[in-house]
């Protein structure tokens, strides 16, 4: 946003409405940053997840195995 427009913006809506759009776009951008380094970091914990699970499910398999050639 250019100085023009925010004096513009001031002359047409006053001071505290103008603060308050730039306070609210500050906001958004910040919380839209936020939520995809939380969305990466959830996708990241849902591979590791999925990394456990089937690394589990293998040595239940090999125990399976193993206790049926006893």
């Amino acid at each position: 946003m250019q100085v023009a427009d925010m004096v513009t913006l001031i002359t047409n809506v006053g001071f505290p409405v103008t603060l308050s759009f730039i306070l609210i776009k500050y906001v958004l951008q910040t919380m839209g940053e936020k939520l995809d380094k939380m969305d990466a970091t959830i996708h990241l914990l849902s591979q590791q997840v999925k990394s456990i699970e089937s690394r589990t499910e293998a040595t239940k398999t090999a125990d399976q195995a193993d206790a049926k050639t006893k």
